[in-house]
């Protein structure tokens, strides 16, 4: 059986928050470590406000989305998803602003994952509900924010695995390289 695969991007596909510090660290001329940032917001490794961080974010968006490297093996196993019939659609809360969208859909075909033109929402605020109306069988998150929200409206999701979410207090599915991916769909289905 064919799966209907909802896909965050940040944090779950690309490798965002590595980009993002090396962005701040070169903004803010600090040398703050991987290892440093435990929440999902860059503010308190930064010391910054919640104001002052997401000013800071705005400003550096487009770069931030811009540069950053895929998580390993997404996109090849993405592909040979999609191949196998899967239905792969990336669900991002990133703002649907045409810039951010534009560097979005270019990134995604710059690293070779299937997508097709279609299969991306942006501001997704509520990925549970947009997962709901798509009727998704599966979806992949890594923001606390966000796994608290599916979880709570019943949408199977998988934890991408990461610092800022090891303290997730539900009890869910947990994969740290997208290899692991076959097993849970045959789990899944």
């Amino acid at each position: 059986m064919n799966m209907r695969l909802g896909i965050d991007i940040d944090g779950t596909i690309k490798n965002t928050h590595e980009a993002a510090r090396s962005i701040y660290n070169e903004k803010l001329n600090r040398n703050v470590q991987s290892e440093d940032i435990t929440d999902f917001y860059l503010d308190q490794a930064y010391g910054l406000t919640p104001q002052e961080g997401k000013a800071l974010w705005r400003s550096l968006e487009s770069k931030i989305y811009t540069v950053g490297l895929p998580m390993p093996h997404a996109s090849e196993v993405l592909n040979d998803l999609a191949s196998q019939g899967h239905q792969i659609t990336y669900i991002t809360a990133r703002p649907g602003l045409y810039k951010i969208e534009k560097i979005t859909k270019h990134w995604l075909q710059q690293h070779g994952f299937p997508y097709t033109g279609e299969n991306l929402i942006m501001n997704a605020q509520d990925k549970a509900e947009v997962a709901h109306k798509l009727q998704i069988d599966l979806f992949f998150e890594d923001a606390p924010d966000h796994l608290q929200n599916l979880i709570r409206k019943g949408i199977r999701t998988v934890i991408m695995d990461a610092n800022y979410n090891r303290d997730f207090p539900h009890k869910a599915q947990r994969m740290d390289d997208w290899r692991q991916v076959y097993d849970l769909i045959d789990r899944y289905r």
